[in-house]
């Protein structure tokens, strides 16, 4: 390893153990006065988005993760070049490194679990001067849920834990949509389905909770909404007892509208 590739990792270091110390939501680190050399320029036209999951029938479809994209290409030295740029997600991930020169003053990530993240994005110039600055980035997640032929307990689990590095804050709110049909049967021979729906949180306390027969050919919807919206494990629980229903849900979990950095797309 070259000694200006190890100035650089311990300059990186330094830099993130400073951060770490502030936890998801310190001081904006965009307000701290510098008068060092770069001139950081980060534009950024996304600080929010919503992680797309599904579930058929206990199988997992694929996750469409939100990316951001970190354009650094205006930042500047008057010290000397800039050589390196980098981004720490705040995701738990490794800090991304870049070369400017073999892949260019862009960086763009793929966040695949929901959280407010405090992901930072700075530059270092050839003679080893940093600078950084941090973005309040918002990724809810929506699952969407089907289940064929129920006629007993249908649980679906989903976690409501914030995957930034302290895990705060908490989500602003869980919503629920469901819908249980009761397919008609051949020639009208089908009987009462006896629906019961449960939200239950993490400390096994139900918050939430529906009832609701449905005839043959019926369909019933429940919605609802917790603004307890703790961490850890939550189970929507669907019992049915009767005739087999088919089963089509929606969990929303969703943070703050309006907490994440304003996007600064390039003028």
């Amino acid at each position: 390893m070259s000694m200006g590739r190890v100035a650089t990792t311990i300059l990186l270091s330094m830099v993130f153990l400073i951060q770490s110390l502030s936890g998801c939501f310190g001081d904006d680190q965009e307000s701290i006065d510098y008068d060092g050399p770069i001139d950081l320029i980060v534009y950024y036209a996304v600080t929010n988005g919503t992680i797309q999951k599904s579930v058929n029938n206990g199988n997992n479809g694929p996750t469409t993760g939100v990316e951001i994209n970190f354009d650094l290409a205006t930042t500047t030295s008057s010290a000397g070049a800039i050589v390196t740029i980098f981004l720490d997600p705040d995701d738990g991930t490794s800090t991304i490194e870049q070369n400017v020169g073999e892949s260019g003053a862009e960086i763009t990530y793929e966040y695949m679990t929901h959280g407010m993240f405090e992901a930072t994005v700075g530059a270092i110039d050839d003679e080893n001067n940093a600078h950084e600055i941090m973005v309040k980035i918002r990724i809810d997640e929506r699952i969407e849920y089907a289940a064929n032929n129920v006629n007993s307990e249908n649980v679906m689990s989903f976690n409501a834990t914030n995957d930034c590095s302290d895990g705060l804050p908490q989500l602003d709110r869980i919503s629920i949509t469901s819908e249980v049909e009761n397919p008609g049967a051949v020639f009208g021979l089908g009987g009462t389905s006896d629906v019961s729906w449960s939200l239950v949180n993490p400390d096994e306390v139900v918050v939430s909770s529906n009832t609701a027969s449905i005839g043959d050919g019926q369909t019933e919807s429940w919605e609802t909404t917790s603004k307890d919206a703790v961490p850890g494990d939550w189970s929507l629980i669907v019992d049915v007892e009767g005739d087999s229903v088919t089963i089509n849900q929606v969990v929303e979990m969703r943070y703050l509208e309006g907490s994440e950095t304003p996007p600064l797309p390039r003028p």
